[in-house]
């Protein structure tokens, strides 16, 4: 993170109930971990029409999710950061909590996949296997562990961490992200052991195949279609479907959900994870 490098102005946090004016985030703030595009977007912007003051992580340019943020109404800014860096997480949360007001609730959305090249495991390189323990899961313990201070002032808040439904069946030639995102899910369950005494909830949400910009760039449009035909439901899944997942489980209504991870993949997989 840039010292100082805010894209945005914000004002201090207001008080206000939870779901006053029918919104079920209004009043509080919430973390948004690669918020600048894809799904980390829709996020941002689903819960900004919620109710809520979004700020966003990321290392990219989030002017255009700022801009999105706001016209929905919603207070909104961004830092850049390495959210696997411990010094610049906990500056950048102190940050907004000193400008907003407060954090209620935490998005760890940033990580890496259509990026990584499919091959054997043999045959990863190892400072590969780093990169991406780094960013898909050493950023999930950083930014949550960050975050936890702030929460406990305000005796409770909300985690969701973004893991993937390949943790259920596998997937080859990925071994790394497989194991970065099984660990999401089982941090997730430890995580809200430790933190249910603070009222504070955790939960992951483990996308299946999700038709973004960049996966319809990346991915061949007959392979997306061959995932999706052998769901339950056979239709795409959307960042919007994501999104929703997520905005519901930062809710009021989620505060007796907790160590889940809901899987949003049109029923491909079931059972536990």
């Amino acid at each position: 993170m840039s010292s100082g490098d805010s894209d945005g102005s914000v004002r201090g946090g207001q008080e206000s109930p939870s779901g006053a004016d029918g919104r079920p985030l209004a009043g509080q703030v919430v973390v948004v971990t690669g918020g600048a595009r894809a799904i980390g977007r829709e996020i941002a912007v689903r819960i900004a029409a919620a109710g809520a003051a979004v700020a966003i992580l990321d290392l990219e340019n989030s002017e255009e999710t700022i801009e999105a943020v706001r016209s929905r109404g919603a207070e909104a800014m961004a830092l850049r950061a390495d959210v696997s860096d411990p010094e610049t997480v906990g500056q950048a949360m102190s940050t907004v909590a000193g400008l907003m007001g407060r954090i209620d609730g935490l998005v760890n959305n940033a990580g890496l996949y259509v990026s990584l090249e499919r091959r054997p495991f043999w045959e990863i390189p190892a400072e590969e296997w780093d990169r991406v323990m780094a960013v898909n899961t050493r950023s999930v313990f950083i930014c949550s562990a960050a975050v936890v201070p702030h929460m406990r002032q305000r005796s409770g808040g909300r985690i969701v961490n973004i893991s993937s439904d390949v943790v259920t069946f596998g997937m080859p030639n990925l071994l790394h992200y497989v194991a970065s995102k099984g660990a999401v899910s089982t941090m997730t369950r430890s995580m809200a052991r430790e933190l249910g005494p603070f009222g504070i909830g955790v939960n992951s949400v483990g996308p299946g195949l999700v038709t973004t910009e960049i996966t319809e760039q990346t991915i061949p449009e007959v392979y997306r279609k061959e995932i999706a035909a052998e769901q339950c439901i056979a239709e795409l899944i959307r960042p919007a479907d994501v999104a929703a997942t997520v905005a519901f489980l930062l809710s009021p209504a989620a505060r007796m959900i907790s160590g889940q991870t809901v899987l949003v993949n049109g029923g491909a997989s079931m059972g536990g994870v």
